[in-house]
């Protein structure tokens, strides 16, 4: 029994996960920072191996001991809010004499190859404007689209309609990046997609030309164009074949709806010859227009065809003569002109006259009543746009199975987070409790152990050493010392063998009573050694973190190099988890 997950279903996780920042009663996420001490081998439960340095984390673990790190090493915590969110896709800039890939129906690994494979596939680019298209056609003529010719003009325009470029490329404009959504959420390695008709209908009765609006128009105009579904924006000439008939030329004497008298070479057809074919006009008042061939007269040049027009060209106007092609499939009302190389009789290029609707499979045909002569079949490949059309979800169309949380960090945010040491582990926790057993919903989360002291032998503690307590036995390392009165912990660990009952009530962990107080002192081995000591400054001095440890679901890990806070500092942690 053999089945496939689809990319879908990555995005449906992914659009729940962002989902649930906004619903009526929302999920409580938070990044944790943690791991003040120097990354070394010993870290076994971070992953970490014999080359492991500061310079080179280990790779987390996925087992609960990695989990548990997580909240032993937690300094502190910040809510994820609803704007803190987002979908991304990686990051492809346009560079000229790049070949992109352009979109077919039939591409299994479109999404999935754009950077994780030794052959990308980069199907769309983001420009020095912050434009992101998508890659229609790239003057592919193998199946697929994988060959294609460079890239040599740079898309532009944020329109509804496709964009041909002189190179041969056909671009579909998707959705410019705010500069506010670009400060925050573009990365060297990322940028931001969203869909913004459904989730903001009210840009409809807008016209300012805004990011926004621009995107809307496209969602709009894609989903109303054609039905939306189903359409036939691109045919992909694969092989262009020889011999067909046709010509260029212009009108003489006085076209009706009908009936034209044309002036081009002709010399070559017989009157049957080119029964069956097309023609179109390419300029004047009817240009783009035109019929299939139901008769012709060798002598007089007269062509007649069918269905009548609305109006009738005049004389002067141009028109072309080529294969007829017939689209077949499940679909309505999908129209492709072919023009050929007169003197080849190959075929040049295919023009899309209507793009149809609710097609789900599709073939093409060129029909050529050209009989004694030498035709080498060409192949046409019509492409089926997605669900909606092209640029009706860009989340979806581009593959958005990425989110991007950004958590700002700024200064002390409040004193809950230290500027006096760094940190080396980020994690994404998810509906955490309070020590009381409540849900947690506080913006910012202060999650060291908090002493504040009575005595003190005037020596420094120094961050990230070890520290004991004289009675409980207990062990924490420093996050800071400020004041000279108050002394924040993490990574703290209760001494089992200790029968006394500590500030949280359990038993060997850092005593702070009217009765029993801890002198907290310095080892003299371990990280610093400062010989700094104090004393519990009596009942109540000691508090735990805001959090009750091992109370929510560690989403996500990541171990990075040291970044150092500072109290004039910002720090933007972006995370990016794939679903």
């Amino acid at each position: 029994m053999s089945s496939v997950l689809t990319n879908k279903f990555r995005i449906h996780n992914a659009k729940s996960f962002v989902e649930g920042f906004s619903e009526a009663v929302p999920t409580n996420i938070y990044t944790a920072i943690g791991k003040v001490t120097p990354w070394s081998a010993t870290d076994t439960y971070s992953g970490a191996g014999s080359s492991t340095s500061e310079s080179n984390p280990p790779t987390p673990l996925d087992h609960v001991q990695n989990e548990n790190e997580v909240w032993r090493n937690m300094i502190a915590a910040k809510k994820i809010k609803t704007n803190d969110v987002v979908h991304v896709i990686p990051r492809v800039n346009w560079e000229a004499n790049k070949i992109y890939t352009m979109y077919t129906d039939t591409d299994e690994t479109l999404l999935v190859d754009v950077i994780n494979s030794s052959t990308p596939k980069p199907f769309y680019v983001m420009t020095d404007e912050f434009n992101v298209y998508k890659c229609l056609a790239n003057n592919d003529t193998t199946s697929g689209g994988a060959v294609g010719t460079t890239s040599t003009v740079k898309p532009t325009g944020t329109g509804t309609s496709i964009i041909a470029t002189a190179d041969g490329y056909k671009w579909k404009f998707m959705y410019q990046i705010s500069a506010s959504d670009a400060l925050k959420f573009v990365t060297p390695n990322y940028i931001p997609v969203d869909t913004v008709r459904r989730a903001n209908g009210f840009l409809a009765n807008t016209n300012d030309g805004s990011p926004g609006q621009n995107q809307f128009d496209v969602e709009n105009t894609a989903a109303s164009a054609g039905g939306g579904n189903g359409a036939i924006e691109v045919v992909q000439l694969t092989t262009r074949g020889s011999g067909y008939l046709g010509e260029v030329g212009t009108l003489a004497g006085s076209p009706t709806v009908s009936t034209v008298t044309i002036e081009g070479l002709a010399s070559g057809f017989a009157n049957s010859q080119i029964v069956n074919s097309d023609i179109y006009f390419t300029s004047g008042t009817q240009s783009g227009k035109g019929g299939t061939i139901t008769a012709y007269n060798h002598s007089t040049k007269a062509l007649t065809f069918t269905p009548a027009l609305s109006g009738a060209p005049t004389s002067g106007d141009g028109y072309a003569i080529g294969p007829k092609v017939v689209i077949s499939g499940d679909g309505q009302g999908a129209n492709v002109r072919a023009t050929i190389n007169v003197s080849t009789g190959a075929i040049n290029a295919v023009s899309i006259i209507n793009i149809g609707n609710n097609y789900s499979n599709a073939s093409i045909t060129l029909v050529s009543n050209a009989t004694g002569l030498s035709i080498s079949d060409a192949s046409l490949t019509p492409i089926i746009g997605p669900v909606g059309g092209h640029g009706s979800d860009a989340t979806k169309e581009l593959g958005g199975f990425y989110v991007l949380t950004n958590a700002r960090l700024e200064y002390g945010e409040s004193n809950n987070f230290t500027t006096n040491n760094d940190f080396r582990k980020v994690g994404i926790v998810a509906q955490p409790k309070f020590a009381n057993g409540d849900v947690a919903t506080s913006s910012v989360i202060d999650q060291a152990t908090t002493i504040v002291l009575n005595s003190w032998n005037g020596t420094q503690f120094a961050a990230d050493e070890l520290v004991t307590g004289s009675v409980s036995g207990c062990t924490g390392r420093v996050v800071d010392f400020t004041g000279n009165n108050t002394l924040r912990l993490t990574d703290v660990i209760p001494n089992g063998n200790s029968t006394t009952v500590g500030f949280d009530g359990i038993f060997g962990t850092f005593i702070s009573n009217s009765t029993s107080q801890d002198v907290i002192a310095a080892n003299t081995t371990g990280a610093g050694g400062s010989g700094a000591s104090a004393t519990a400054n009596g009942a109540g001095a000691a508090t735990g973190g805001d959090l009750k440890k091992f109370s929510g679901d560690v989403l996500y890990v990541e171990n990075r190099s040291p970044v150092t806070r500072a109290n004039d500092q910002i720090e933007d942690v972006k995370l990016i988890i794939e679903f």
